[in-house]
């Protein structure tokens, strides 16, 4: 297999790269463990502070906005860390976690027991499934990838801080990454408040960071 790469095309200088840093809103208040989209669940408290230590480790990467979906955590979150690093944010639907539709606001379990067929087949099809009335991982795709690219194109050469999500950060990974299966995207480990550092040279992305825990709190 031949192809032309990165290094070809570079070949007569690279742009100034676009750095795109990405997070996760949470911890959240969800003892239960539901699935959950929009509007979400709040912020935990465990949530706020680790968002706030991290904020603080954040002012060496001068971020120039924040952008993040318009759900609870995820609002809250943008709003916090635009407080502490002081720029602003932007909330948009488009950044929202993949819709579960009826199975919002239930555990894996009591989908597993209700709907065994439409689990086999999401089993068949990690990408391409979506549950009754929600989205799939596609459907997610191709409503955040467009926005992403618009505030990588109008903020290059910049440094922007997406608030994310499980599926959202898994889009923007595969972005960079993109001979990454979007079914295979949980093999990046994306937890609650640690970072991960993208770099887009024009279309081109690269992985610079990832799932980075800046701050260690004590027990």
């Amino acid at each position: 297999m031949t192809g032309v790469g990165m290094l070809a095309r570079f070949l007569n200088g690279a742009p100034k790269p676009t750095r795109l840093l990405l997070t996760r809103a949470g911890p959240v208040e969800n003892s239960g463990g539901v699935l959950y989209s929009h509007p979400g669940l709040p912020l935990a408290a465990t949530g706020q502070r680790k968002l706030r230590a991290l904020a603080g480790a954040l002012t060496k990467d001068e971020p120039a906005l924040v952008i993040s979906a318009d759900s609870q955590a995820e609002a809250a979150a943008a709003r916090l860390l635009a407080e502490v690093l002081k720029i602003p944010y932007e909330l948009r639907e488009e950044l929202r976690e993949r819709s579960w539709g009826d199975w919002e606001g239930l555990t894996f379990a009591e989908v597993r027991q209700n709907w065994p067929r439409e689990v086999a087949a999401w089993q068949r099809d990690e990408a391409g499934f979506a549950p009754p009335g929600g989205e799939s991982l596609y459907d997610v795709e191709r409503r955040s990838a467009p926005l992403i690219r618009r505030f990588l194109r109008e903020y290059a050469g910049k440094a922007l801080l997406l608030v994310g999500n499980c599926t959202v950060n898994r889009v923007a990974l595969r972005m960079a990454l993109p001979f990454l299966p979007l079914s295979e995207g949980l093999r990046l480990e994306q937890n609650y408040a640690e970072l991960t550092e993208l770099r887009f040279y024009g279309e081109d992305g690269v992985l610079v960071r990832l799932n980075e825990r800046l701050v260690v709190e004590s027990d």
